[in-house]
């Protein structure tokens, strides 16, 4: 009770300081509350990634002391990522625990948790997403035309292929024009079905398993170490630009609007792509 109580209080001097300032311009005195003001200190942090199972409760709690305690409020989704940004409703003083009894995919998301000083108004924040787990792998459920499996996880390119072989599959190398298309259309398409796809709306590029890292300008299959025979690249690509890296770009992703590949630096961390050879063919390799 005590703890609402000063929410209310805090609030009323601040909206009154801000009308008397608007209507009559005069010293307004500072509440006695904000008298003794200690900056608000974030004292339970949530943890950077909750991975979950659709259908899991998850319980996320931030929590920051302080003279006056502070607001505590989330804000579900990041502009710049997911096109999508709206505070939640409930503001708390000194803690605020984000609670899904089930999580949908509407929740998969990134959440901010927001400390506000209501003397002064700064803020201080805490970024935080819930991710479905991936559980991207060949089994003998997946249908005789099952090719491709798309992951939407940051990685750089060494740690994309290795996920793709640690998955008991390969990196995706398209070999013909064909097959470039049908990728595209797997992206395109678990770019919306993926619980965490959306996450990825202003990511365009996607990381296949083209390396000229063994002999330059001779691109290659990661895969197989041959020379790939089909490729699809962008005007004037590639280009080995050197401006982030004396070695230059060594690696191959395909923009997910066009289906077109571009030559790039592998420390980058982007979604990627994994082939799944048909259970037909499972356990062979391709020539």
């Amino acid at each position: 009770m005590r703890l609402i109580l000063l929410l209310v209080q805090c609030a009323a001097v601040v909206l009154s300081q801000y009308e008397e300032v608007a209507s009559v311009p005069v010293r307004t005195e500072r509440s006695h509350i904000c008298q003794e003001h200690d900056q608000p200190v974030i004292t339970q942090r949530p943890e950077p990634v909750y991975e979950v199972d659709l259908g899991d409760p998850v319980k996320i709690t931030c929590g920051a002391s302080g003279i006056p305690m502070p607001y505590v409020y989330w804000i579900k989704g990041k502009k710049d990522m997911t096109d999508k940004e709206e505070r939640l409703p409930v503001t708390a003083v000194g803690q605020s625990v984000l609670y899904l009894a089930s999580v949908e995919k509407e929740d998969v998301d990134y959440y901010t948790c927001v400390v506000e000083d209501c003397c002064t108004g700064t803020i201080q924040t805490v970024e935080t997403e819930i991710t479905v787990r991936n559980r991207a792998e060949c089994t003998r459920k997946q249908s005789a035309d099952f090719f491709w499996v798309v992951v939407w996880e940051y990685k750089n390119w060494t740690d994309a292929h290795l996920f793709c072989k640690e998955h008991d599959m390969e990196f995706a190398v398209p070999r013909s024009g064909e097959l470039n298309a049908r990728l595209l259309t797997k992206i395109q398409e678990s770019l919306g079905s993926d619980p965490n796809g959306k996450k990825f709306a202003h990511h365009n590029m996607v990381w296949l398993g083209v390396t000229d890292g063994v002999v330059e300008w001779g691109f290659t299959d990661i895969n197989t170490g041959r020379p790939i025979h089909y490729s699809n690249w962008l005007p004037k690509q590639p280009d080995n630009w050197k401006k982030y890296h004396k070695e230059g770009q060594d690696v191959v992703a395909m923009d997910r609007v066009s289906g077109e590949w571009d030559d790039s630096y592998g420390f980058w961390k982007r979604p990627f792509a994994c082939w799944c050879p048909p259970r037909r063919s499972r356990g062979n390799r391709r020539n």
